[in-house]
């Protein structure tokens, strides 16, 4: 069967970070085991208003490609490099590897992600 989703009427809206300045994003998942039943994957949309982030975060089983499709900002990995991403690019996390997607420009950034198989978003 196919689906053809909105997120923002349909997706499950997380309203992650609240509590720490800096940490606040919109999540609107659309996909998961507990949401449209799939069998493997996670995905959603993620929007960082300017200087907003994620939280340091990995998936531990799950590996993660994630799409660019407004903004620009740059993605912290463990070993402390920061890495450049742009408007309309891809970029893979292999499992396991802890990161931290920060939006560095003057415009919200919407980050679209997808990982599998299965695992929990972020808390925070």
């Amino acid at each position: 069967m196919t689906h053809v989703i909105d997120p923002f009427s349909e997706g499950e809206q997380l309203w992650l970070g609240l509590d720490e300045e800096g940490f606040r994003r919109k999540v609107f998942r659309v996909a998961g085991k507990d949401l449209m039943n799939t069998e493997f994957l996670n995905a959603g949309l993620t929007i960082f208003e300017p200087g907003e982030s994620s939280s340091w975060h990995n998936h531990p089983e799950s590996e993660e490609i994630d799409f660019i499709v407004k903004g620009h900002g740059e993605v912290l990995l463990e070993n402390g490099d920061r890495t450049p991403f742009a408007e309309h690019t891809f970029m893979y996390m292999e499992k396991g590897k802890w990161h931290q997607h920060i939006n560095t420009g003057r415009e919200p950034l919407w980050l679209i992600w997808l990982y599998g198989p299965h695992g929990d978003l972020p808390k925070a």
